[in-house]
């Protein structure tokens, strides 16, 4: 099924539309890191503007719309991997050196010149260690440039909480990779 099936031009369709632009950079970014396949990103972006679709009268009616539709795209993500394992599709590995890699990298620099004596290696299974909401603030804010308001709106909660987060996921990957806790700049 593709777009122009779901529905004709109603203010909810047009509504949604803007809503999944506002978006489409985030979320295939966000599923790109996670997947490091353009192919299964590509689709799992598909089932996500599915679903929200079909939960838009819901998601209309939620506090924070934006939240509900990460959770979706979360869970596409994890069905894309599931597939990928189930299709024997090689899954993302920590040899490779993904593109985001180096975004993540200049967010731990900024925690004080960690990767003077780390590898690409380390710093993956640091951020893969690190707690799944400090992790995608992490990719949010650092892979996607993204601003705290809309980092805060996606994860359903405030831009102080953003920052908050943010601080602390950097204190983690700075102890994870031989840094000092709160040496940050």
């Amino acid at each position: 099924m593709n777009e122009s099936d779901w529905a004709v031009g109603d203010r909810s369709r047009l509504t949604f539309d803007a809503f999944c632009e506002s978006r489409t950079k985030a979320w295939a970014g966000f599923a790109r890191a996670q997947l490091r396949d353009e192919e299964a990103a590509a689709k799992a972006l598909s089932a996500v503007r599915k679903r929200v679709w079909q939960e838009w009268p819901r998601i209309l009616r939620e506090q924070i719309p934006a939240f509900h539709a990460w959770t979706i795209l979360k869970e596409e993500i994890g069905a894309a991997l599931a597939e990928m394992l189930l299709t024997g599709r090689p899954l993302p590995t920590r040899e490779s050196v993904p593109s985001w890699v180096y975004a993540v990298k200049s967010a731990a620099e900024r925690a004080q010149d960690l990767m003077t004596e780390g590898s690409h290696q380390q710093l993956y299974a640091a951020l893969r260690r690190l707690p799944e909401r400090r992790r995608d603030v992490i990719v949010l804010r650092y892979l996607l440039d993204l601003p705290d308001a809309q980092i805060a709106d996606y994860l359903g909660t405030g831009e102080v909480n953003v920052r908050s987060t943010a601080s602390q996921a950097l204190d983690r990957l700075a102890v994870a990779l031989g840094g000092t806790r709160g040496e940050r700049q």
